[in-house]
């Protein structure tokens, strides 16, 4: 399996595989699968998984997971063998597993900082929560909420990240709207796009 065609192919896990392979594992479900999820239903395809994971909790992957089917991003496009004697430090956040067969991505996992006990967002240390707020719980399983998930998307925004805030803003209440307003804010200095949007929304 070459870099391009492993980084390229997925056949992820779905949510029941990844709740009976990660017992043990305090896992939050993140991306498009965690907005979908909050939604209660499926509004756009999804080509992989995504978890997020206390980096502090990185030595319990590779207690639970095969650390040979276990690679680190190192930067765009670049996966290299997961080293299970290392701790890795910021900036790399993502490790990726392969499925079962390992003839695949099955899922990735993204690896987030805490600082007294709260979740601090990677792109700007100013905007955190206690952990017990970031994500909310449904059917057993733990999800990012969706006005954070939304956060992590506004950097580049892709054609399927615009459809994720336009389908997902309508559902948030007041207080989650004007919490991404607040953090865009933060973030970009008032010059998001997505902020003018939620200025209207916002009570």
């Amino acid at each position: 399996m070459n870099q391009l065609s492993a980084y390229e192919c997925w056949q992820p896990y779905d949510l029941a595989e990844v709740a009976r392979l990660c017992v043990g594992l305090d896992w939050i479900l993140a991306g498009g699968q965690a907005l979908a999820f909050f939604l209660g239903r499926k509004y756009r395809l999804h080509s992989d998984i995504d978890l997020l994971i206390r980096r502090d909790d990185q030595e319990k992957i590779t207690q639970i997971l095969e650390p040979q089917k276990l690679f680190i991003a190192t930067q765009p496009g670049i996966l290299t063998p997961l080293d299970s004697q290392k701790y890795y430090e910021s900036p790399i956040q993502d490790i990726w597993g392969l499925n079962a067969d390992s003839t695949a991505w099955g899922l990735q996992m993204m690896l987030f900082d805490v600082v007294n006990d709260a979740w601090v967002y990677k792109r700007h240390p100013a905007i955190k929560l206690p952990l017990s707020q970031i994500y909310f719980e449904k059917e057993g399983i733990k999800a990012v909420k969706p006005e954070i998930q939304l956060l992590y998307k506004s950097k580049t925004i892709r054609p399927r990240d615009q459809l994720d805030f336009e389908t997902i803003v309508s559902a948030l209440d007041d207080e989650a709207r004007q919490w991404l307003l607040n953090a865009l804010d933060t973030c970009y200095g008032q010059t998001h796009i997505w902020s003018g949007y939620l200025k209207k929304l916002v009570k």
